[in-house]
């Protein structure tokens, strides 16, 4: 199994209320995207995470295995959740795990 996991900032110009919106709209499609990309087996969105977190949005996915990344990452549907993302958030962070 691999892990995904993706962390972004709210884009600082963001009013409070316009990120409360875009947390209603994002998190559904996000969570949305389980029973619409046939290789993704989990994923959770939390936006905000706990006020410890140094970070806005954190995504959670789960493929089978690396070979998936590719096929999950650029299926039509999370791609169309993308501009969502790169039009209100910064600062993406990374990481892939594998076991």
């Amino acid at each position: 199994m691999v892990r995904h996991i993706v962390s972004w900032n709210f884009k600082p110009e963001l009013t409070e209320s316009q990120r409360q919106a875009v947390r209603e709209e994002l998190i559904p499609k996000l969570h949305a995207l389980k029973d619409k990309i046939p290789c993704l087996t989990e994923i959770k969105a939390f936006c905000p995470p706990l006020s410890s977190s140094n970070c806005d949005l954190v995504l959670y996915s789960e493929v089978e295995e690396a070979a998936h990344l590719p096929e999950y990452q650029n299926h039509p549907e999370h791609q169309a959740v993308l501009p969502l993302i790169k039009d209100n958030f910064t600062d993406r962070r990374c990481v892939d795990i594998d076991g």
